[in-house]
């Protein structure tokens, strides 16, 4: 028997208690965006997009030097297979930094530029 139980937030709006489902948060926090002192139980999210990127950049470091390593080994393939399946993830946990950080640093600016709007007579 399959039970689909709706929280509900004191308005009626629909929430998820998830701790892991920040989509929730979007619309009101930008994307990869939650309230203050809230993200998967870690105290302080990661939300400023030079950080994200930052984090980025070192992931691709990282996956760089995963495929030198694969290079390196290409005696073991064994070794070799894993560091490039390494290499690869990392790569891609790089990629959606990257794609988190121009999503959140968009928000922003949006933000700001309704904040001007809505100040402006």
């Amino acid at each position: 028997m399959k039970r689909d139980h709706v929280f509900r937030r004191p308005d009626g709006t629909p929430y998820d208690p998830n701790p892991f489902n920040v989509r929730q948060y979007e619309k009101q926090y930008g994307p990869g965006g939650v309230p203050e002192g809230y993200s998967m139980d870690a105290i302080t999210p990661v939300q400023s997009p030079r950080l994200i990127t930052g984090i980025g950049i070192f992931l691709t470091a990282m996956a760089g030097m995963m495929i030198y390593g694969a290079f390196a080994a290409v005696g073991e393939p064994g070794l070799s297979i894993y560091a490039a399946i390494m290499a690869a993830l990392t790569l891609a946990g790089a990629v959606w930094a990257f794609i988190m950080a121009s999503r959140r640093q968009r928000w922003l600016q949006e933000q700001k530029q309704a904040s001007l709007d809505s100040r402006s007579p």
